[in-house]
This record gives C-alpha cells, structure tokens and sequence, in this order.
C-alpha cells in the first residue's frame, strides 16, 4: 500500500533555556485542552501506545523511560533496533505529541504515563520532505500481537487493500484503539486510508481559535477533530540539534492527540473495551461546525476532561462500524460446452414427458365418455 506521512514539515526550534518562553507554554493545546487538569486523574500509566511510523528517536530526554523495544521494516536497519532510529523525524514528533514525559524545560505529552512501541515502516523519501513508502499490513498485526492497546497511524493513501482492511479487523477483534490521520488537502481530496476504514477513529484538524484547518480533508468519516496547528514538539538529536521542532500544520500532530487521549481513559478505565473507549471519546466531544456529527469536526473537538469524568452509556459494538465488507454475490462461473449439451438435452427430455402425460390424459377422458 503507497501510502504517506502527513505533516511535519517543520522548523527546528531552539532549546528551551534560549527561548523566552519554555517549551510548555508554547504548547498551546496544553491550555485549550486542559491537559494539566486531565492528568490529575489520568496520565496513561500502564497503556501501551503503537506509534507505526518513521521510528522513533530514542536518545530525546522528553521521551526518556517511554520507549520500548519495538520493530524496523526499514532493511537498513541494524538487527536488534527496535524501531528506535528515526529516519525522518516524523515518528519522534507524534510520540512527542503522546508521550513526552514534561521534564524541566521539556515538552508535556497528553498521555506522559504511557509507553511507546515503535514500529519503523517508511522506507524512502519522497517530495518536499515527506517520507512515503509502503506500510505493511502486517506492522499492524506486529504491534497487536506485542502489547499496543492503542495504535497511531499518522500516514494515509488513497487505496484500502484487502489486506490492510483484514489488519485491522485483526486489530479490533483483539480489543485495540485505532487512530489514523485524515489526511491533508494539499495531498489529498477525500479521508485517506486507513482513516476512511471502519472501526478507525479518524481524526482532522483545528486550529488555535478551534477552528477548522483549512489544510485538513474532510468528510464523512471524520470521527473527532484535535490540534494541528503550530504544534511544537520533538525532533531527533542529530548534529547538536535542540530536540525540538515546529509543525505549522498537519493532521500528524491531531490523531496522536486522540491516542494520547485513548490511553487516558484506557489507564483510568482498564476494563473497558476498546467499542468503550471510542465512545466515550465521540460521545463527550463539543459539538463543532453543523449540529451533530458533521464532515469537518465528525462528532466534534476532543475534550480530554470530560471523556475522563462524564458518565457514558456501554455500547455493545464499535459505534464507527465494521471493517469487515459487505460480501458481493459471486459471479457465476462460465458454462462448460458438456453442462450445456446436457441441460439442453434434460430440457427436451421434460418437454417430451410433459407432451406425453398431455396426451395420455386427454385419451383417458375421451375412453371414459364412450
């Protein structure tokens, strides 16, 4: 599956003892989305959080004691690197995003208590600086079968093959959230896959007024709208580089609000479900844009605080829907030349006996009238 990463094409930032203001306070989801107040009741502790990307930088002290051992699709990768060499910076700047750990001077993530897996996919570099490549179906099963409670996938492409479809099923069936970027327009026209799946949060985005990005996509499978807009967040630590960079937009940094988010309330309520969780995370968002759910926002912008306190109804199913496709009738298969000769000759036959019984009733009603 082509498929690309979305956003991030960002500007390193200075380290924060030479900037005038810390890293958190440039953080300005922090405040509208209450982070702070959250985490007096959630942090994510306990939840382990797929990033399926371009691997993440390890050595960034805001993402120290969060990183697990993960996987490398990339071939290029030394044996035993468990995704943990970033090849582009994408992958370090959502796990920012998720699980920066707020040290002194640092950057805050949403979840700071969870653990990241990361799972190294992209393997080359496209145009304007954006990694694109193939993403293995089976990065998905990989980080499902080694503890992710919840996956971000910030990458999209325009094809759902039956394969990634299958992957996330699989997925789902072993009580995992899936969260996937929208998409951005300057790329796309319509949600990308696997946001566009069924069963998978999708997420666009907003900016500091809480209005819509006009460089995200929209549509009807947009489930919930976060941040995206001049994000800062972390970068890799490559030739005395401060570790920290500036997104100007893109709905990379907006689903891994929503996975942070996830593995609140998955911490905070570790014997919901996965159908559960989702819920709670579209039925307390605020209503954005058209009265209920709508293209732009989907059920509205993510409230951390609420989807942690509110008292949400259990459902019974995954209110997103089912991955699975609705089975198509199959084809008939072509006629032999022998099944047709003998259909023919079947036919015949019957017509012939239908004849016959014709004629023998009518000579038994004429022998009676004599």
């Amino acid at each position: 599956m082509g498929a690309v990463l979305l956003g991030f094409l960002a500007g390193v930032v200075p380290a924060a003892p030479a900037l005038a203001e810390s890293i958190q306070e440039r953080q300005w989801y922090l405040d509208y989305l209450h982070v702070r107040e959250a985490h007096k009741i959630s942090t994510g502790k306990g939840v382990v959080v797929a990033v399926i990307d371009s691997g993440v930088d390890a050595r960034n002290p805001d993402l120290a004691g969060r990183v697990l051992a993960g996987k490398s699709y990339w071939p290029a990768d030394p044996a035993g690197g468990g995704g943990k060499i970033d090849h582009g910076g994408h992958g370090t700047s959502v796990s920012g995003i998720i699980a920066a750990n707020g040290r002194k001077y640092g950057a805050l993530g949403i979840a700071p208590g969870a653990k990241i897996l990361p799972v190294s996919v992209t393997v080359g570099k496209g145009s304007g600086g954006i990694y694109s490549g193939s993403v293995p179906p089976d990065s998905i099963r990989w980080a499902t079968d080694h503890g992710a409670q919840v996956i971000n996938m910030s990458y999209g492409g325009r094809i759902t093959s039956p394969e990634e479809r299958a992957a996330i099923q699989y997925a789902l069936d072993h009580d995992v959230v899936l969260v996937a970027a929208a998409g951005n327009s300057a790329s796309s026209t319509g949600v990308d896959s696997p946001a566009k799946i069924p069963g998978v949060l999708a997420v666009s985005g907003y900016d500091e007024k809480g209005r819509f990005w006009s460089g995200s996509v929209h549509g009807p499978e947009v489930a919930l709208a976060a941040p995206s807009v001049n994000i800062i967040t972390l970068g890799v630590m490559d030739r005395g580089a401060s570790g920290y960079v500036l997104a100007p937009g893109g709905t990379s940094g907006a689903a891994p609000m929503v996975a942070g988010a996830a593995a609140l309330i998955r911490s905070r309520y570790p014997e919901l479900k996965a159908p559960d969780v989702i819920n709670r995370l579209i039925s307390t968002a605020t209503d954005a844009g058209p009265k209920g759910r709508d293209d732009q926002y989907g059920f509205g912008r993510l409230d951390l605080v609420k989807a942690l306190t509110a008292k949400v109804p259990a459902v019974t199913a995954n209110p997103l829907g089912d991955p699975t496709p609705t089975t198509e009738p199959q084809a008939a298969e072509p006629e032999s030349q022998a099944d047709a000769w003998l259909r023919q000759v079947l036919t015949i036959t019957a017509a012939a006996l239908a004849g016959l019984l014709v004629v023998a009733g009518s000579l038994f009603l004429f022998l009676r009238r004599r």
